[in-house]
């Protein structure tokens, strides 16, 4: 079961799907019919560069104001902690809080002093509060956060598990705030005192030495470890690297190395859904480091990405009535809310197979190309642009872009999810001043687990 599963079983479901009968609306047309072109300063040589990079410069400007707004207006006023999700027009926040989207709020409003966004005054105050409520008020068992609790009471909601990948989210936040705020006595105390609170050993499955995917109350362990590639790499190498509670070095050497593919001869590790791909690179700056193996983990997220391109190119090719709007402007699936609620959708498929599978029915997700927005910037920069500027206000809001949304059905996702309005902030913020991962990489643990698992830098 991926990380993912448990969304579903949470009650993530997407909200009733909106009108596609709006006047003028580009979505009023079959997913075949569409003219899809791109704008003069989208197409390649069509201005020069400079003029291609102020407008991009400008977009990429917009889209961190916007996703960085959600971190501020999605905060409950006394604990501090994130909703999962909000209305994409401000209209409405949830009820209930994800240790990962608060995980990505500490790390937000952290780096978001530097860039402009928040005074360090302001950002501070947000980061204790939140901080004090995730360590007293919170539920957790052995130091892991419950997944969903309730954004003004932090009790456990939904019956969820206390998740040991979330947890690495949140832990990862806090490391930044200890960070950027180093000379800050009691936030680098409460963010201390919430990562050496985490019992990683708890969690281990000492006979395959991997981490279970997380504990309930009524079943106690769950069955499922991270025991292949996914998004485990930033959540193993924080229980590496911590002294307190922390895990052998050796057991990155335990998940295995499967699930190989190859695009225009280069073989990476894969899973479908793109975020797998982000989250623990929006982080560990891993641009210049080779792991002891040899495996090159920033390559392999690069050539994922194209591959994923390729993927959507040939679904378009082989299904140009259902997908035919898939291509370099519109590219871009993760798991993410659907019309049917939520799915845990991506491309390419471990067969080669070049076929709608998990439901593919034509939806955009663009926390797809905004969590590769340092790793693949140009193709990230000219879908999520065109995005923009072709489906409007619709789909580009007050939080950046909603959720996920479908040209061909003319569905439209009310949402935006802190996770994915986050990773699109965080990579934002890599390509545009690498902040967040200056902030994280500075940090001892991040620096103990590159050490302790052997990775070096390509030039040595």
């Amino acid at each position: 079961m991926r990380r993912r599963d448990f969304l579903r079983r949470g009650g993530r479901s997407a909200a009733a799907a909106l009108g596609a009968s709006v006047a003028g609306a580009p979505f009023a047309v079959r997913a075949n019919e569409m003219s899809i072109s791109p704008t003069p300063w989208l197409a390649p040589k069509a201005v020069p560069d400079a003029e291609r990079r102020q407008h991009e410069g400008e977009f990429l400007n917009d889209l961190r104001k916007r996703t960085f707004r959600y971190f501020l207006e999605a905060a409950d006023p006394v604990t501090g902690l994130i909703a999962d999700r909000a209305r994409g027009d401000g209209s409405r926040v949830g009820e209930v809080a994800s240790s990962a989207a608060c995980g990505f709020g500490l790390a937000a409003l952290s780096v978001g002093i530097d860039s402009g966004l928040i005074s360090r005054g302001e950002a501070g105050e947000r980061v204790r509060r939140m901080l004090f409520s995730l360590l007293h008020q919170v539920e957790h068992h052995q130091g892991f956060p419950y997944h969903f609790v309730g954004l003004r009471d932090g009790r456990r909601r939904w019956g969820c598990e206390a998740s040991t990948i979330d947890t690495a989210l949140l832990l990862a936040g806090a490391m930044c705030a200890s960070t950027v705020f180093e000379n800050d006595a009691e936030i680098v105390g409460l963010s201390d005192s919430l990562i050496r609170r985490a019992n990683w050993s708890a969690m281990l499955d000492p006979k395959h030495g991997q981490l279970h995917m997380g504990w309930t109350p009524e079943n106690g362990l769950l069955p499922h470890r991270w025991d292949r590639f996914s998004e485990l790499l930033v959540m193993l190498l924080i229980a590496i690297g911590s002294d307190e509670n922390g895990v052998p070095a050796e057991c990155w050497n335990a998940w295995r190395r499967e699930g190989e593919l190859t695009y225009r001869g280069e073989r990476f590790l894969s899973y479908p859904p793109l975020f797998v791909q982000q989250y623990s690179l929006a982080f560990f700056d891993l641009r210049d480091r080779r792991a002891a193996s040899g495996r090159d983990f920033w390559k392999n997220s690069v050539t994922a990405h194209h591959a994923q391109i390729e993927f959507m190119h040939q679904l378009a090719r082989r299904y140009p009535r259902e997908f035919g709007h898939y291509g370099n402007h519109l590219w871009g699936i993760t798991s993410s809310d659907s019309v049917d609620g939520y799915r845990d959708w991506g491309g390419p498929y471990q067969d080669g197979r070049i076929e709608p599978d998990r439901g593919i029915d034509g939806t955009v997700v663009p926390s797809a190309a905004g969590g590769g927005l340092a790793i693949v910037s140009e193709e990230a920069l000219r879908t999520l642009m065109f995005q923009r500027h072709h489906f409007g206000e619709r789909v580009y809001g007050r939080y950046g872009f909603v959720n996920a949304f479908n040209p061909a059905s003319g569905w439209v996702g009310p949402d935006v999810i802190g996770i994915d309005t986050g990773i699109t902030f965080l990579m934002a913020e890599n390509l545009a001043v690498g902040s967040v991962w200056r902030a994280f990489m500075t940090h001892t643990i991040a620096q103990n687990a590159l050490t302790r698992t052997g990775f070096t830098h390509l030039a040595s």
